[in-house]
């Protein structure tokens, strides 16, 4: 048995929950998975978890030896990367989690000169709008865009993204355009679900910060979904810059009420706290950092 592997075997089992998720992960089948577990038991002279049919429970001496094979291995893995930095190497994988809307349009672009750069490490990128749990996930890096939860990880802030308040042609025409914040009210918004806010708008002005709470018959999770629902006449929305900046340029939105600007969004890159990070992991924070401010 190798000790080291089965540890990261055992430790991605008590992550994910599950023996099968490791196998796919790993490659390994299932069986062979599970032979490890039960060798490292063998050789500990104890039980680390109580298996069902529908969930895996750590025991308590299971408890204690996850946490301290979490130590040992970062700190192998620590060291390894101390090595690699020295002789100016950035290799491995890289499993970075994005933003659908946001990363398909502007993040994922920015990332193909890097990419080009480092011909040895491999890129496994993900694109999720939810929460991702970057331990159970193995993510290394997540890109979010507005408020952070989980302070148990460490987010380092990339750019602000502004956003436009925007309706089509056809939706003016029809319903007539705001002439204040409050008359937001009397009109179809189109809302974010997925903020924390959600009907509730923030602007800046000359005038000071601004809130309104505005109504709609659409809400969507997706700011795709909320793009083509503004483009279709369905209301106004609030959306990320990023997203319509051609479609205002071309005319088929218009910015409404421009001296009311809806309050920006923090873009975070969020990874896991380390005692030593991977070359290839702030290389990559640097060239995103340089690059989407270069873009504003």
């Amino acid at each position: 048995m190798d000790r080291i592997t089965a540890m990261q075997l055992f430790r991605r089992v008590v992550e994910t929950g599950s023996f099968s998720a490791v196998s796919r992960e790993t490659q390994l089948s299932q069986p062979t998975v599970s032979k490890q577990i039960a060798a490292l038991e063998a050789h500990l002279e104890t039980k680390l978890l109580n298996r069902s049919t529908r969930q895996l429970n750590l025991t308590d001496s299971g408890q204690h030896y996850y946490q301290r094979c979490c130590q040992i291995l970062d700190e192998v893995a620590n060291t390894e990367a101390e090595l690699r930095q020295q002789q100016e190497l950035a290799t491995g994988t890289l499993r970075i989690s994005l933003p659908i809307a946001a990363g398909r349009m502007k993040i994922l672009p920015c990332l193909w000169d890097f990419i080009d750069q480092h011909p040895n490490i491999d890129f496994d990128i993900h694109f999720d709008d939810h929460y991702v749990d970057l331990v159970k996930e193995g993510i290394d890096i997540a890109i979010r865009i507005g408020e952070l939860s989980d302070s148990s990880l460490i987010a380092r802030k990339i750019v602000n993204v502004p956003r436009y308040m925007v309706a089509s042609p056809a939706y003016i025409e029809k319903q007539g355009e705001p002439e204040s914040l409050d008359a937001l009210q009397q009109h179809d918004c189109i809302v974010y679900s997925l903020l924390s806010t959600r009907n509730e708008w923030h602007f800046n002005s000359d005038k000071g910060n601004k809130k309104v709470v505005v109504k709609g018959r659409f809400s969507s999770n997706s700011p795709d979904a909320i793009r083509q629902a503004a483009l279709k006449g369905q209301g106004i929305a609030v959306i990320l810059g990023w997203l319509v900046e051609e479609d205002i340029t071309k005319g088929r939105l218009k910015i409404i009420l421009k001296d009311y600007v809806p309050t920006g969004l923090d873009l975070n890159a969020v990874y896991q706290q380390r005692h030593f990070m991977p070359a290839k992991l702030k290389m990559l924070l640097d060239y995103l950092k340089s690059a989407l401010e270069t873009e504003q």
